[in-house]
C-alpha cells in the first residue's frame, strides 16, 4: 500500500491538503516534490495519506520529515505506517536529528509525534496586517551596501543571542563569511538599515510583503528602532505594490509579541517545530 509519488498523484494529495488548507501555495507540491529525497504515498485504491524528508544539513545529517493523512482516514494507522516506513529510510541514512513542523491552529498532531519520541522545538506565530498606511518615521533608513557587511552581521549576531541560546539555534552567533556575505549581497534589494553617525542601528528585510530579519543592535534598543522599522517595512510593503504584509516570530519573543500587534497585526496561524534525536 505504499509506493513513491509520481507526477499523476499530485493533484490527488493537493486535494487531501485542500480540505483544511484553504491557503495553501499553489506551488507547494511541485517545490516540495522536486526538494524532496522520498516522497511516498499510501494508496488504498485512492491516495489517503502521504509523507516526505528532505535533508536540510548535510553535515549535521539533519533531515525534515512531513506525513499528512487525509482528516477522514486518521486514527487507522496509516500515519504510523507511513512513519516507520520513512524512520527506516533514515535509519538506513544514518540521520542524526529529524524535525517536523505542522500549524496547530487547525490540527494538532503533537500527540502523535510524542509517542514517537519528538519533543517540541520552538513555535511560530504567522501575523497579517491588512490595515492602511503607518505614520512617517522620523530615522533615516537606506538601502543595505556591502561595506555594512560586518556590521549588519555582528547586529544580527547580537540582537538574536539571547533568543538563539534559549531555543537552541545553532550556531548561536551565525559565523562572518564568504558564503553569508554574498547571500545578503544578491538580496540588498530587500535589506534596509538605520545608521547613527555610520554605526549601524538596525535592519529590515522586506521582500513581497514579508517583513523578515527585524533588528536593533543592543546598545539602541528599547529607544523605538524596533517599531519604527516595521512602520517603514509596512509601508515600503504596501507602497510596492505588496496586498499583504505579513510577519513571523518565535515564541518567547516578548518584544515582538507586544509591538506586533499593536502596529495592527494579527494571528493568522501557529506553526510548532517537533524534532527527534536519533541514536546511530
Amino acid at each position: 500500500m505504499i509506493r513513491e509519488l509520481t507526477h499523476h498523484d499530485i493533484e490527488q494529495v493537493y486535494s487531501i491538503l485542500r480540505k483544511e488548507f484553504n491557503d495553501i501555495d499553489t506551488k507547494y507540491l511541485s517545490n516540495t516534490f522536486d526538494t524532496s529525497y522520498k516522497f511516498i504515498v499510501w494508496d488504498d485504491e485512492g491516495i489517503n495519506g502521504f509523507a516526505n524528508i528532505t535533508l536540510i544539513d548535510k553535515s549535521e545529517r539533519n533531515w525534515n520529515l512531513q506525513i499528512y493523512v487525509d482528516p477522514q482516514f486518521r486514527n487507522r494507522g496509516i500515519g504510523t505506517a507511513l512513519y516507520q516506513h520513512i524512520e527506516q529510510i533514515l535509519f538506513n541514512q544514518k540521520a542524526s536529528i529529524i524535525t517536523t513542523n505542522f500549524r496547530v491552529d487547525i490540527y494538532n498532531p503533537s500527540y502523535f509525534f510524542n509517542k514517537l519520541g519528538y519533543n517540541k522545538w520552538y513555535g511560530s506565530p504567522e501575523l497579517h496586517y491588512r490595515g492602511t498606511i503607518q505614520p512617517d518615521v522620523d530615522i533615516d533608513i537606506v538601502p543595505y551596501e556591502d561595506k555594512y557587511y560586518q556590521q549588519y552581521a555582528i547586529c544580527r549576531q547580537e540582537s538574536f543571542y539571547e533568543l538563539s541560546v534559549k531555543n537552541d539555534f545553532r550556531p548561536y552567533k551565525i559565523p562572518l563569511s564568504d558564503e553569508d556575505r554574498k547571500y545578503l549581497f544578491d538580496k540588498k534589494d530587500t535589506i534596509f538599515i538605520t545608521l547613527s553617525e555610520e554605526h549601524l542601528v538596525g535592519a529590515i528585510t522586506i521582500d513581497n510583503g514579508y517583513l523578515d530579519h527585524i533588528m536593533v543592535s543592543p546598545a539602541y534598543q528599547g529607544k523605538g528602532y524596533g517599531k519604527k522599522l516595521t512602520q517603514f517595512g509596512i509601508n515600503k510593503a504596501i507602497s510596492s505594490g505588496a496586498h499583504l504584509v505579513y510577519i513571523c516570530y518565535i515564541e518567547g519573543n516578548e518584544k515582538a509579541e507586544r509591538l506586533y500587534p499593536s502596529l495592527g497585526f494579527e494571528v493568522v496561524c501557529n506553526t510548532h517545530v517537533y524534532r527527534k534525536f536519533m541514536n546511530n
